[in-house]
């Protein structure tokens, strides 16, 4: 019987010279954006970004000399092996394990072909600044920043790093002008966290005096605690007629 040789998948086109660069002083030099948890991974990844990238606008491209990391961490587990969560339900870091980091400058990208993300580059480094993933291997990195869309420069979650979204992973949202669940429960001493999915504005209060928010754009978030049984009512101070209910069990 003849064999045939196995086709290997070609990996997509990558430019093959580090042209992003170590940010060896990053944590001095840059602005902290964002913590996000990732509880689906078991990752923390926390967002920084030099003053060109830190101080753009969300609907407007980044200039030239923009550079974005983000850090990944693992998060703190028992001795039992489950992951731990902080008084406010955040992962708890642990370890840094690498910085993704993206860099904009005039020419760059074209080397990822049909996949250019505009004139971003992408390299992974370990916290040693050693390479982890080189620039001929960052053509997925390019092909997943595809999704975030040329509105966004290819960068995802600008509006909650612009919007001051704490990063929590959200029990429930704001959508269509509606609480989404309608009804939430949770035991006492959890944190809930809702985003403004909607975009239009939104202030979450509790009518009897209990919380509120301040105002919420697009991709802002909200993280209330209750230490309290009980059932309570939620709104929008804005748009009456969004309400909900936090029902809260020993």
């Amino acid at each position: 019987m003849l064999m045939l040789p196995l086709l290997q998948a070609q990996a997509p086109p990558a430019p093959t010279a580090d042209r992003v660069g170590f940010p060896a002083n990053y944590q001095r030099t840059f602005k902290k954006l964002l913590t996000f948890d990732r509880p689906d991974n078991d990752q923390i990844r926390v967002v920084w970004a030099n003053q060109n990238a830190a101080d753009t606008v969300p609907w407007a491209p980044y200039p030239y000399g923009s550079v974005i990391l983000f850090e990944s961490w693992t998060p703190k587990r028992s001795a039992q092996n489950t992951i731990m969560l902080d008084e406010n339900g955040r992962l708890i870091p642990d370890t840094l394990t690498s910085l993704f980091v993206k860099r904009k400058e005039s020419g760059l990208g074209e080397a990822y072909g049909p996949n250019r993300n505009g004139d971003w580059e992408y390299v992974a480094y370990r916290p040693d600044g050693t390479t982890q993933t080189a620039p001929s291997a960052s053509g997925n990195c390019a092909i997943c920043h595809l999704d975030a869309g040329a509105q966004n420069d290819f960068t995802f979650r600008r509006d909650r790093m612009a919007n001051g979204a704490s990063g929590a992973a959200p029990n429930a949202t704001m959508s269509h002008y509606r609480f989404i669940p309608g009804d939430l429960t949770v035991r006492k001493g959890a944190t809930v966290t809702w985003y403004n999915d909607d975009q239009v504005q939104h202030q979450i209060f509790s009518p009897n005096g209990f919380f509120n928010s301040e105002y919420m754009t697009n991709g802002a978030s909200f993280s209330k605690k209750f230490e309290q049984a009980g059932t309570f009512e939620i709104r929008c101070s804005i748009h009456p007629g969004m309400r909900a209910r936090v029902i809260v069990q020993e």
